[in-house]
């Protein structure tokens, strides 16, 4: 097996034994549980799988000249699938479980694999009745009973409902012999306006809120309050974590990268189409997108914390861009600006120079470790669902734009 390969297999590896833990990591749960941190989600659809599940998604589309490994990649992802359904009953419990919503979707809808069909389908039913703030933006993890506005949450939901658009968009295209406008029209029922509108409503407010004018990076998360006694209901916001947080830039640039396609796929189709917002979403993804090239280190990844670069590099946070970055480019959303196309594309190039050298037999090394709060951020690097699968999404969609 060459290099690639050797982090596809080990991917596929990791997902089978996700749900697999040993009594000395419940010993270790325990007691971080005694110690009010967090510990590993008995959801087997949450972001950590989620993220494994990303990196095989688009493997997927790179192995069908290796029958064993893609065999490999197919066996993962469903037996993972049918855990979720036979011994979980098919049970959204999060937000975070977006991620592999948008895994679910891909591989029905692209990979024709139906099995999976009925997957996204739950995710879809619960985002349409998730809790929300005053403002309309997805809570994360209302069960604790707190407002909270995370970027996790906003970049993993907007990234499902985006994708969940474009698809039926493409299933307008495939259907019809002469694609129209009526057509566009007929596959965004009320359904998918609402859709539209909920994801707008959550790049608004964190546009708003979550991010730092000046130098437009974005905080973890915030919360808002209204209060409903003045005549203009006035807002008062508190941003909340580090600026800069590699993972919540990462975070963003995922769901916005597939908003941005949406917003160019429906340009291409109608410019009266009701879903469409006043609020632009590519010229604040291209910002991300300058502002990480800007902070991009010397070594060509990113660092925890990504205007610190001279900080520990992170290949979780240097995962998630690249990929989204990589997604964007592959898409076209940059064709027609060959300069930026050249600024980005020798973004990727030193991007996965750097993430090669953090690899070892397949293992992904030096992702930072979970996050337990706001600016809860232990400094413990090693291998982890995240970036491992993070590191395979970003070298599938480069090596198929190289």
């Amino acid at each position: 097996m060459n290099e690639y390969e050797l982090i596809v297999s080990r991917t596929a590896d990791e997902l089978n034994g996700i749900m697999k833990v040993s009594p000395a990591q419940r010993a270790k749960d325990t007691v971080k549980k005694l110690l009010g941190r967090s510990v590993r989600s008995k959801d087997p659809m949450f972001w950590p799988s989620g993220m494994l599940m990303l990196g095989l998604t688009e493997a997927s589309s790179n192995c069908k000249d290796n029958p064993e490994l893609d065999k490999k990649i197919h066996a993962a992802l469903e037996d993972h699938f049918k855990l979720w359904q036979n011994n979980y009953g098919s049970r959204i419990r999060f937000i975070d479980d977006a991620l592999a919503g948008y895994c679910m979707l891909r591989l029905g809808e692209k990979e024709r694999l139906e099995i999976f069909n009925a997957g996204w389908e739950v995710v879809r039913d619960y985002l349409k009745t998730a809790k929300v703030d005053k403002l309309g933006s997805f809570i994360y993890n209302p069960g604790m009973n707190n407002r909270n506005i995370f970027a996790d949450g906003i970049g993993m939901a907007t990234l499902f409902m985006a994708a969940d658009v474009i698809s039926k968009l493409m299933a307008g295209e495939s259907s019809f012999e002469d694609n129209t406008q009526n057509d566009l029209h007929y596959y965004n029922e009320s359904d998918y306006v609402a859709i539209m509108g909920k994801m707008y409503t959550q790049f608004m407010n964190y546009h708003m809120y979550g991010r730092d004018d000046n130098s437009g990076l974005l905080y973890h998360g915030y919360q808002v309050s209204v209060d409903k006694k003045t005549v203009s209901k006035e807002v008062t916001c508190e941003r909340k974590g580090l600026l800069g947080w590699g993972r919540a830039h990462g975070w963003m640039m995922l769901g916005m990268s597939e908003a941005a396609m949406l917003e160019m796929e429906i340009d291409k189709r109608s410019t009266t189409f009701q879903g469409k917002s006043a609020f632009n979403i590519r010229p604040w993804f291209r910002e991300l997108c300058d502002t990480a090239v800007f902070y991009q280190r010397k070594d060509g990844g990113w660092s925890w914390q990504i205007n610190a670069v001279d900080g520990h590099i992170d290949m979780s946070a240097t995962g998630m861009i690249a990929y989204s970055i990589a997604k964007a480019y592959e898409s076209g959303l940059f064709d027609g600006d060959d300069k930026e196309k050249e600024i980005l594309k020798n973004s990727l190039i030193k991007a996965k120079e750097s993430m090669l050298s953090h690899v070892n037999e397949g293992i992904v090394t030096d992702a930072l470790g979970s996050c337990d709060d706001f600016a809860v951020h232990y400094q413990n690097y090693g291998n982890y669902p995240w970036g491992q699968g993070a590191v395979l999404a970003a070298l599938s969609v480069i090596n198929r734009i190289e």
